[in-house]
């Protein structure tokens, strides 16, 4: 099964950091808004593998993830 999530917000641990390496990951978090894609076996399975996958895109440890279930754009869901 797979199943698609909008990350919306990503914030991670800035202990032991330099300015530039907590830019960098910012800037990496902001690439990382967007859909993803999950396969498991169960919906619930998919949801749990969200926090997972997106912290290892980052690299460290993420202290909180926002997401939404794929849903249809605001501006094209009457259409």
């Amino acid at each position: 099964m797979n199943k698609s999530f909008i990350v919306t917000d990503i914030e991670f641990d800035k202990k032991f950091k330099t300015p530039q390496e907590i830019k960098d990951l910012e800037d990496k978090a902001l690439n990382a808004h967007g859909v993803w894609t999950i396969e498991g076996a169960t919906a619930d399975h998919c949801e749990a593998g969200i926090f997972d996958k997106v912290q290892d895109y980052m690299g460290v440890y993420l202290t909180s993830l926002t997401y939404e279930k794929n849903k249809p754009h605001a501006l094209t869901s009457y259409m």
